[in-house]
């Protein structure tokens, strides 16, 4: 059995997530492997329209709070710290602090929501 090469299925991870918010219909490019040059509190992944630190995680083993106290860490004053993160074969899910969830929840259009969730 081959041995995985952890740099590079987080690359992998990263390139799946970004075409995820591509096509969620945003503008979003990797920016992990720019971290030597721009600092280590670059977000994995950019996305311009929307004001979220993304930490992407593709991993098989979850280890929610240093990834969150990392998110934490890195985001600007105006990011919503975010950590996505898909175990080998699942589904992504997104982590973030709860009273963020909330002021997003606050924003949005609630039957605008509903409708989108009953697309599903």
């Amino acid at each position: 059995m081959p041995k995985i090469n952890a740099k590079d299925k987080g690359k992998r991870g990263e390139r799946a997530w970004t075409k995820v918010l591509r096509d969620h219909g945003y503008e979003a490019k990797r920016t992990g492997f720019h971290q030597s040059q721009q600092g280590h509190d670059a977000p994995d992944v950019t996305c311009e329209g929307l004001p979220i630190h993304w930490e992407v995680k593709n991993t098989q083993n979850c280890l929610i709070l240093p990834w969150m106290a990392q998110s934490i860490g890195d985001a600007k004053d105006h990011q919503i710290p975010v950590v996505v993160w898909k175990k080998n074969h699942g589904k992504w899910l997104a982590i973030l602090p709860a009273e963020d969830l909330l002021k997003m929840i606050q924003s949005c259009d609630l039957k605008q929501l509903e409708e989108l969730i009953q697309m599903k």
